[in-house]
């Protein structure tokens, strides 16, 4: 269980998943630690199967924002809790433009194929992103 960031409503049932699931690992960010995950420094790699999930900081919504690019399916796909949303972001609770800037460098920087999840509505891609976001004008072409 990758987690996010650790705002309430991405961490509230991950006791339930563990117990369902006691095999399962729960994985954080160091720098922003859940109760009873296990803690990784950002750009640590990991595997399951013959999928590569790797860790980016994409910080600004929360302290220690995690993106994970998963590679290994016929697109690669980035789990990006709230760092961004489609056609819009996910709020600078700490700071805004330290939001902007880690989309722009760890996000936007990802193939254009790249399907993205956020952590609320619908999953869109990079270069749908790219096309449509308005907080991201830069990469209209």
């Amino acid at each position: 269980l990758f987690i996010t960031h650790s705002h309430i409503d991405h961490i509230i049932d991950r006791e339930r998943v563990v117990e369902a699931h006691p095999e399962i690992r729960v994985l954080v960010n160091a720098k922003e630690p859940v109760a009873g995950a296990e803690r990784f420094a950002v750009g640590e790699t990991f595997s399951i199967g013959t999928l590569r999930v790797s860790t980016r900081l994409t910080w600004g919504h929360s302290p220690a924002g995690t993106t994970y690019v998963i590679d290994g399916l016929s697109r690669p796909v980035a789990i990006v809790g709230d760092a961004l949303f489609a056609q819009s972001m996910g709020g600078g609770v700490i700071s805004f433009k330290d939001a902007l800037a880690t989309n722009r460098s760890e996000i936007f920087t990802l193939e254009d194929n790249t399907v993205v999840c956020p952590g609320h509505g619908p999953m869109t891609s990079v270069g749908e992103e790219k096309a449509h976001n308005p907080f991201f004008p830069e990469f209209k072409s």
